[in-house]
This record gives structure tokens, sequence and C-alpha cells, in this order.
């Protein structure tokens, strides 16, 4: 299901879920899920690693990498973040 956080506070969504966190928040969900964060926020989504059969946190922070405030984002089939249309 859907989590949301203020500023400064950190979102955590399971599964296929949906994180928001406001500004310098932490936006965290499950395997195919999408995240949004505020200014200064960061983006963590879980991903299957096949080549090391485990999974990983994929991070991304809000200003970086093209990576824009109050924007979701999904992971790609290459674990990269892109914008969900």
């Amino acid at each position: 299901g859907p989590a949301t956080a203020g500023f400064c506070d950190t979102a955590i969504a399971g599964y296929c879920g949906t994180a928001t966190a406001g500004d310098y928040g932490i936006a965290t969900a499950g395997e195919g899920g999408t995240v949004t964060a505020g200014e200064g926020g960061i983006l963590q989504i879980k991903a299957w690693d096949s080549k090391a059969l485990r999974y990983r946190i994929i991070i991304g922070y809000v200003g970086e990498n093209g990576l824009v405030a109050g924007t979701q984002y999904k992971l790609d089939e290459h674990a990269q973040f892109v914008e969900v249309a």
C-alpha cells in the first residue's frame, strides 16, 4: 500500500507499493514499487539481482543524475530509475 511522510521523515511501502516523502525525506519501496521525494530527498527501491541471486537496494538522490524533486520513479529492467508516465 501507499506510505507518505513529511519533511525529513521516512516513508516505507512494501511490494509494489508507493512511497512519498517530503523535502530531505527518504522514500523506500519494495520490489515493483514507486518512489517520490522532495528537495534533498533519497529514493530507494528493492530489486532482484539475478547474477548475485539476491536482493539489492537501488538508491538515488534527488538533484543528482537527473532525479527531480516531486517526480515519481520506478526501476526499469536494468535497475535504473525512470520517471513513471
